[in-house]
Order: structure tokens, then sequence, then C-alpha cells
């Protein structure tokens, strides 16, 4: 990132909504908007000429759309990318989290002063300009799935924030449909995307991906994402629980209560699994887990978009390992065994 303030290239059709984010993040001192463009071409090209230290990028656009521009600016002139849209819609779901997989850093709602979500944008772009991007291919593919799982009923638990979804694409991707234990999952996103985080995942993944729902049974091969403003925990060795009690390290879902519950639950046939994202929540409920005999792992440094929950889980010593991307597959993998 540049030194000063940080430069922004704002991406949208509207021009109203164009003047929106302007007037919104020309509140905060340490930001400069240095251009705006209306397409994924223009993006493109003011991408490479103004050189900004971030973009916050529409994604329904007419012609090349954002999608499009991501793909192309990763490929040649690669910075970090905010996808900011609209609560997804039915056309717009896959191309919303796919962004994500091709370079894309992160994705808010655009901003409504009436929801207190500015502060959330200018915290994510704070976050987010300073973090190192390289080139990608333009084209992208899922790893190889092995043939078959081993025996086992293991209960999974993972925390992700920042940079999540891309990596939970990747790692839950490694595992074939006869996996048989049961992958329990807190992402942070924003409010009206978690059920077009789980369609998108359906459509890429063999496991089964469904919200969580109070009460249900555990079932071997799935994969249950919390809902939006809801803890998710075990109630039971076999049986789901939700919940809306308070914040934990500010968030609701938090990884800590998930953690925690299969500390208290079943913590020998678990494991806990810290994923990039900004913050602390997960490393206390890790801790809980370790301390109970669960198998505790974080993601690395060199492969967090954010290292900032991984690094508060190793720092706490709750974790029994630190692993790159492909030996968080091998240790998913290696869970049905």
């Amino acid at each position: 990132m540049s030194k000063g303030k940080i430069k922004i290239l704002i991406v949208d059709d509207s021009v109203v909504c164009q003047e929106v984010m302007r007037a919104f993040l020309s509140q905060a001192a340490d930001i400069e908007i240095i251009g705006m463009a209306s397409s994924g071409k223009e993006a493109i090209l003011l991408n490479a000429r103004l050189k900004p230290d971030l973009i916050t990028m529409d994604l329904l656009m007419p012609g090349m759309d954002g999608f499009q521009a991501v793909e192309e600016i990763m490929a040649t002139r690669p910075i970090p990318i905010l996808v900011v849209t609209s609560e997804p819609v039915a056309n717009g779901v896959d191309k919303t989290f796919r962004a994500l997989t091709v370079g894309a850093l992160d994705l808010i709602r655009k901003p409504d002063p009436l929801k207190e979500s500015v502060s959330a944008l200018l915290d994510k772009i704070r976050t987010l300009a300073g973090v190192a991007v390289v080139k990608r291919a333009k084209k992208t593919s899922l790893i190889i799935r092995p043939a078959r799982a081993s025996p086992g009923r293991p209960i999974i638990g993972i925390a992700s924030s920042t940079g999540g979804p891309k990596v939970l694409l990747t790692l839950l991707g490694a595992l074939g449909r006869d996996f048989p234990g049961t992958i329990l999952v807190v992402q942070h996103l924003p409010i009206g995307f978690h059920e077009s985080f789980v369609t998108f995942l359906n459509n890429e993944l063999s496991l089964d991906v469904s919200l969580a729902r109070e009460n249900e049974e555990i079932q071997p091969g799935r994969i249950l994402l919390a809902p939006p403003d809801q803890h998710l925990f075990l109630r039971s060795p076999r049986r789901i629980g939700l919940g809306r009690s308070h914040l934990v390290s500010g968030q609701r879902p938090s990884g800590t209560v998930l953690f925690q519950s299969l500390a208290r639950v079943c913590p020998t046939q678990s494991a806990g699994i810290v994923l990039t994202g900004m913050g602390r929540d997960g490393a206390e409920g890790l801790l809980e887990l370790r301390s109970a005999g669960g198998l505790c792992v974080a993601q690395d440094e060199a492969s967090s978009i954010v290292f900032g929950m991984p690094r508060v889980a190793i720092e706490l010593c709750a974790v029994d390992r630190v692993l790159n991307i492909e030996e968080l597959q091998h240790f998913l993998v290696n869970m049905g065994g």
C-alpha cells in the first residue's frame, strides 16, 4: 500500500451509487478517492493508470461485469478488491462468491447510514488495503477430490472471516461424497448473504451444504453453516443448537461458542480449525477444545488474507498445528480416517 492516504477507485455503473460511496468514504481523513469507473473495462484501464491501493467493485454491470473485471485485474495488475454489492439476487449469487475465488478479498453490502454500515465499510477498507496480492491465472479449478474417505465420524468445527469463503471452497472441495464426518462452519458474512453462500457451495462441492436448524440431527457427510445472527453449537453429541445470546468477541455467530460446545459435548471426537479473518473470534473456544482433548489447528500467516484470528489462537497456545492450505486439505481428508 502507498504511504499516506489510502487511494480508492470506486467501480459502479450507477452514478448515484458512485456519489453515495464518495460521500461515505470522504468522511475518513485517511482515505482519498482517486477515480470512479462505470464499467468493468473502465475499471481495468483506471487501475493500470491511477494505481489505487484498493478497488471497491460492484458486480452487476452491463457489458464487462464486475466478476470479469476482478478476474482480469487479478491476472494483469493485481490489487486488493472489496466487492460492494446489494443483497444478492438470483442472477447475482454465483458471481458474488465466485469473485472471491478469483481474487477479490472480501464482500460487503452497499452502505446504509441508518444501519451503521459505513464504519464497517471503512474498517474493511483499512484492513484490506494493506494486503499483499499476487497475479492469478484467469482459469481456476478445484483440486481433485480423493476417491474415498476412511471410516470414522468426526465432528469438525471451522471458524473463518475475511478471506474465508475462498479458503472454505478450496478445503471443502477436497472431500468426497463418502466423507463420514460432519462439518460445522461459522463464517462471518454480511446479513443477507448466507443463503446465497449455501447455494454457491452446493453448486461447487460434493457434500450437501445447508443452514443449520435448531435441534437438527447431525448426519455424516453434511456441512452445516451457522445462520445469520445466530450462534451455532452442539446441544448433544448428535443434536444442533442455535441461539441469540450475547455477542462473543464482537460476533454472532461466534467460532468460540461453537468450539466451546465441542469441548463440552464430544471433545475427543472433534477437531477445530481457525482460518483467515480479522479479530480474535474462535481463539478462546479453540483453547478450551484443545484443553479438553480435541485436535486444533490454525491457518498459517503466508496463506491467510488477514492473519488476525489465527494469530490470536496461536499466541494463546490453542493450536496443535499451524498449516498452509494444502496441509489443511490433507488434515480434513485424514480426519475421515
